[in-house]
């Protein structure tokens, strides 16, 4: 009885957390009870004269029960120890960091990139266009960037469409908190990671509206299937795939400020499922494809669909290799195919393909990419909804070359040179019924950009830049160079 007393007393000890539970039933099972002679108080039978084993209920052999139970207390401990050992393993071990990104800005003109085509024919550079789109834009909308998100200064106050203009400076100079990013980072085990990237944007708001936004630009999955660790596969809103830019989209990660001219088209975060392998020593050729909702386009940009609208779906791919063991070079080609975004159905398309070099030679770093694009737009024989119809494109030539050197450990300079050759398009300028199309943005823009960068500390950098846009062609001239400065603090 002392024997089933203490095993009373202890269990609650010894079974401290629920998954034990089934194991220490079936570990402590009931023990017999005691031998101790007829309930009714007669006197014990007498044992047998030759029996040698010890009466029931002896001493001895309480004892021996409860060294039993002693040997499987200490096997419980030992398992219940190794229960918590597992599942303190399986905690995710959580990361947090993250960036606030403030700046000063000042443009030419009213901040706008574009202008437009009016007036009668002897005055407009492409009276081509007059019968067949009801607007004319000359210029890059996006081309007066202010930060390393790529939003315009200002969009322009032009008719035919309401635009989501985040900044809208109208021309004037002006501090700015461009975005305040978390970033966390949580290992679920030791081949899966998870990451999520939210960037907290304030601005102005308008008629009693708070204009803050939020944006989540990351939430994914990494699995490492492999024990190399050399392929990853992707689950969820994750980096694209095409050319290099993806890799500094972010103002924590981008030596200067803004980004190229094309990036519009290479840096967003699309949604779907993505494969990363790397192969050979140093890791000299890596493949990457993707399958996603929509294209690489930014979310602001005319070709972007988080969520699908039809049912057609975008590969994308992207091969590099560093052709020379003891040269730090890459080489790299990419392309994409898919269902135009925005479209109802999965008639039409939107591609794009391009190369690229990234090369570094001590402390200078060497970038150049090029790309070109297509995307159908409206069909003469289809129908679209008024919220959903994909805009054309004729991407014709898109490419930069960028050389970044860190002149002393604290003090960089860089420089870049944009090109942009296009057409985007919205309507069907071939329409039977003789109705012009929407609009058309036509755009012969090259850039010059220079700045310096210095790194305070490793929490504080500081960056300033000149952009200085030009048009090429037939498009006039337009004041749209751009200051920019960037307080980078990082944490």
């Amino acid at each position: 009885m002392r024997a089933r007393a203490a095993i009373s007393a202890l269990l609650p000890l010894l079974i401290p957390i629920g998954p034990a539970v089934a194991r220490a039933q079936v570990l402590i099972a009931p023990l017999p009870p005691a031998d101790v002679g007829p309930v009714d108080g007669s006197e014990a039978a007498a044992p047998d004269a030759d029996e040698s084993a010890a009466p029931p209920g002896t001493p001895a052999e309480m004892q021996a029960q409860i060294n039993d139970l002693r040997e499987r207390m200490l096997d419980l401990e030992q398992r219940l120890d190794q229960t918590r050992q597992i599942a303190t393993a399986r905690r995710p071990i959580l990361s947090v960091a993250g960036y606030v990104d403030a700046g000063f800005f000042a443009t030419q003109g009213n901040g706008a990139g574009i202008v437009q085509d009016a007036g009668p024919a002897s005055a407009r550079a492409y009276p081509g266009y007059m019968q067949r789109y009801a607007w004319v834009f000359l210029g890059d909308i996006l081309s007066t960037a202010v930060n390393s998100r790529g939003e315009a200064a200002d969009l322009g106050d032009f008719p035919g469409i309401d635009r989501f203009d985040s900044v809208d400076s109208n021309g004037a100079p002006g501090f700015i908190i461009n975005e305040v990013n978390l970033t966390l980072n949580a290992a679920l085990s030791p081949a899966a990671l998870a990451t999520a990237s939210v960037n907290f944007i304030p601005r102005s708001g308008h008629d009693f509206d708070i204009g803050d936004f939020v944006e989540v630009d990351l939430a994914q999955l990494e699995w490492l299937p492999t024990p190399s660790g050399k392929t990853s596969i992707f689950v969820g809103k994750f980096d694209s795939v095409i050319g290099i830019e993806y890799r500094e989209r972010k103002a924590n990660q981008r030596f200067g400020i803004t980004p190229s001219l094309i990036a519009r088209y290479t840096t967003g975060t699309p949604i779907g499922l993505k494969v990363r392998s790397k192969f050979l020593d140093g890791d000299r050729v890596v493949v990457a494809a993707a399958l996603t909702n929509g294209s690489s386009t930014i979310e602001p940009f005319h070709f972007y669909d988080e969520i699908d609208s039809n049912a057609g779906k975008t590969a994308s791919g992207r091969l590099s290799v560093k052709p020379l063991p003891a040269l730090d070079l890459e080489i790299g080609a990419s392309g994409e195919y898919g269902s135009q975004d925005k479209a109802l159905d999965s008639i039409g398309s939107l591609w794009f393909w391009g190369v690229d070099v990234l090369g570094h030679v001590g402390p200078v770093d060497v970038k150049a990419q090029y790309l070109r694009g297509h995307g159908d737009g409206e069909s003469p024989d289809r129908i679209y909804d008024p919220n959903h119809r994909p805009y054309g494109l004729d991407l014709h030539n898109g490419g930069y070359l960028e050389v970044d050197w860190m002149v002393t450990p604290m003090v960089g300079v860089y420089g870049r040179g944009d090109l942009r050759d296009a057409l985007v398009w919205l309507g069907n300028p071939n329409s039977a019924t003789g109705t012009a199309a929407d609009r058309i943005y036509v755009t012969k823009s090259w850039r010059a950009t220079g700045g310096v960068r210095a790194v305070i500390n490793e929490h504080i950098v500081l960056k300033a830049e000149y952009l200085h846009n030009g048009e090429y062609g037939r498009i006039p001239q337009i004041a749209n160079d751009v200051f920019t400065s960037s307080l980078l603090l990082l944490y």
